[in-house]
């Protein structure tokens, strides 16, 4: 994936969250983001010493999963079963689309309970800050 596929995803994600951000085709758009900015180098450099770690991203609304990786320079995600294995963090369509779209800031996202990590803090900091650098690297 390239950097001009990664910015046309985060637009579509951009108008998609003004519209309306839920919906059974968030995941993809999702995914697609994910995987567009795992191609890129400035998102690699921001995952570097990030602490590699996974986690089942769950979408409350519309009952769908993403397995998702992050840190030590890399980043994937891929489809996944709702009851999957790893820790469960669980959003609405529009917040995942928010957070990963780089249209909701973490601190918001995480310190309102928008996100609820159902493993511990231990997870709920990391993907703060895979988050963080996430959209750091969007911005570059």
């Amino acid at each position: 994936m390239t950097k001009e596929e990664l910015s046309a995803a985060l637009e579509e994600a951009r108008t998609r969250a003004k519209m309306d951000g839920s919906g059974n085709d968030v995941p993809e758009l999702v995914l697609r983001i994910l995987t567009a900015a795992s191609g890129t180098d400035a998102v690699r450099d921001a995952l570097n010493d990030v602490k590699a770690g996974r986690a089942l991203l769950r979408f409350t609304d519309i009952g769908r999963a993403i397995e998702f990786k992050a840190g030590a320079g890399a980043l994937h995600a891929e489809t996944a079963d709702l009851k999957g294995p790893g820790p469960k963090v669980d959003a609405t369509s529009l917040t995942w689309l928010g957070l990963f779209g780089g249209t909701l800031k973490p601190w918001l996202a995480f310190t309102r309970g928008m996100v609820i990590c159902r493993a511990g803090l231990t997870e709920l900091r990391w993907m703060q800050q895979v988050a963080e650098r996430l959209q750091k690297a969007y911005a570059e």
